[in-house]
This record gives C-alpha cells, structure tokens and sequence, in this order.
C-alpha cells in the first residue's frame, strides 16, 4: 500500500509552486510540471500527434509514473534545486 501522507505532501508542493505563480490555471500549472518532469527525464511520458494538416500535438500520460518519483521532482523545484 502506497503511504497515504503522500497526498498532503504532494498538495502542499502544488501549493507552493502555485503562489510562485497565481496567474497560472491550475491544468496549466499541472501541464507545465508534466512538460518539465518529461523534458528532464529524457522524454518519459510524452506522447506526440500529429494531425493530417502537419500540426503536432503533444501531451503527457504520466498514468504510471509513481508518486514518490513526481514528489521527489517537486520537492526540488520547491528547494530551487530543479529548472526553472
């Protein structure tokens, strides 16, 4: 069973990164994160589409990422330790 005190921790990091920026939507803010995690982790997540026109879609499915993994990105970013 996953540590349920994770979900604070990964609230009050989200909180955190959030006031840096209240403008920000919140599934911006969550899009924003998954671009940079997938950007510094060689590209794990992404996922690319593209449309009859040429246009390329990109997205991110982090569906089996583990949380203690995102935590870890967070908690770096909070410290200033990640890419900003």
């Amino acid at each position: 069973m996953r540590d349920p005190n994770r979900i604070k921790q990964l609230l009050l990091l989200l909180e955190k990164l959030w006031q840096k920026d209240p403008d920000l939507r919140f599934n911006q803010l969550l899009y924003n994160l998954q671009y940079e995690f997938s950007k510094e982790n060689d590209g794990i997540g992404q996922v690319k589409e593209v449309e009859s026109d040429g246009f390329t879609r990109i997205g991110f499915d982090l569906f089996n990422l583990e949380d203690d993994a995102f935590l870890e990105y967070l908690q770096a970013k909070v410290s200033g330790d990640g890419n900003e």
